[in-house]
């Protein structure tokens, strides 16, 4: 009798689990299979449960329906949020492959199965060695444990309905625009300049096709500039994952709050 009052909390655990697996960073992707990714869940699931909710017992009646819900729902949320900053740096990538003449050749990332820009995806698989080479990926899941703690699974009150969750969201990508241009705009002021220098030779020497001299130039100076920015890259990467964990505790203060 016991295992079958078990049951329903493991359920519920799983469904946040796994909820919060489909929208994080890492452990969404395509590349890994759906195999490893069920698994992963369960063993996280299980060791949740026998850590946290020992004796605890939820009746399966119409409001488990509700805790379900609510369980996905959490777990989406959480991940996408912790997710949302991890994007700048394929945004910053779009932006200087805008200015460097990639923006028509894109590439399909593994990940997602969409097609992104090459320098975006650079410096995108350099982030995503640096988010595995400080654990960030330990920090989630830490954070995952630390949801159970305040939000508890019997609890059917969640504050998603006063606007404070989806104003923080709406800050937090304000912030990703923030920081992809701090990520772009060294590059982004010495092409300007680049272009500068072009208009001016056009307009001194009209013999000299600017087309054909400009576009390589431009990718020549963009990659070098790239060379010399790329170790300032890592401290912007620094910062985008104490934002990440960061803004994943606020977000699960907000939904605390009653």
């Amino acid at each position: 009798m016991a295992i079958f009052n078990a049951i329903p909390v493991f359920l519920l655990i799983l469904v946040r689990v796994a909820s919060f697996m489909v929208t994080m960073p890492i452990f969404s992707y395509r590349t890994i299979p759906a195999q490893v990714k069920i698994g992963l869940s369960v063993a996280l699931a299980l060791l949740i449960d026998v850590t946290i909710f020992k004796s605890q017992a939820i009746p399966l009646n119409a409001a488990f329906v509700l805790l379900v819900l609510k369980e996905a729902l959490i777990g989406l949320s959480m991940g996408f949020v912790s997710a949302i900053l991890i994007y700048a740096v394929q945004f910053a990538g779009s932006i200087i492959d805008l200015q460097m003449g990639f923006a028509i050749a894109n590439t399909i990332s593994p990940e997602n199965g969409m097609t992104t820009p090459i320098t975006g995806q650079l410096l995108y698989m350099l982030e995503l060695l640096f988010f595995l080479g400080v654990d960030a990926h330990h920090m989630l899941l830490n954070g995952l444990l630390y949801s159970f703690t305040v939000l508890p699974l019997n609890d059917l009150t969640v504050n998603l309905a006063d606007g404070h969750a989806a104003a923080f969201v709406a800050r937090l990508t304000a912030q990703l625009f923030v920081i992809a241009l701090q990520l772009a705009i060294p590059i982004i002021g010495c092409l300007f300049l680049v272009d500068m220098a072009v208009g001016i030779v056009a307009r001194t020497v009209p013999q000299i096709n600017v087309f054909v001299v400009g576009l390589p130039l431009k990718i020549i100076v963009g990659f070098m500039l790239m060379l010399i920015v790329f170790p300032a890259f890592i401290l912007i990467f620094r910062f985008v994952f104490d934002s990440m964990t960061d803004a994943f505790s606020t977000y699960i203060q907000i939904l605390e709050r009653s």
